[in-house]
């Protein structure tokens, strides 16, 4: 129990040395550990393994070419995400404002309660975000319907 607790303490070493961030001091250490302890050289066996096996991983995985490709589509998705975000709250400003206008217009003229003008109100302005909502969705959707090409 003693030397695996004592073992504990070289594991950051250990680390440090497979990624060759050790300072000379400590490697020293290291070293004269490992050659008394093969459960730690063990351990240092597979960090190395499995730092091969990431280095050689990470190459394969994508090209830096296929990267700059992902990030660049990534920022576009991002900025067309926000850019329908301010289209959808701008349209229904502007149609929440002509519905307004035309309603104040029919309830000034008619003797309709406060609770009346509130109820036609929040109808009227549910009615403008659902034309949005469904409008902005249909747009979106589209390009990616899956059954766009399907004929019954």
């Amino acid at each position: 129990m003693n030397h695996k607790s004592n073992c504990e303490q070289y594991q950051l070493l250990l680390m440090q040395y497979v990624d060759q961030e050790i300072s000379p001091e400590d490697k020293q250490i290291l070293e004269d550990h490992l050659k008394q302890c093969s459960s730690c050289r063990e351990e240092l066996e597979k960090y190395v393994k499995i730092k091969g096996v990431s280095s050689s991983m990470k190459n394969k995985l994508l090209p830096d070419m296929a990267w700059d490709e992902y990030w660049r589509h990534l920022y576009n998705r991002m900025e067309r995400g926000i850019s329908w975000i301010f289209i959808s709250i701008g349209a229904i400003i502007l149609l929440g404002i002509a519905v307004y206008s035309f309603i104040i217009g029919i309830l000034n003229e008619s003797h309709i309660t406060l609770l009346e003008k509130i109820g036609i109100l929040a109808l009227a302005f549910g009615f403008v975000v659902l034309f949005v909502s469904v409008v902005r969705e249909k747009l979106m959707t589209r390009k990616h319907d899956k059954y766009k090409e399907i004929v019954r």
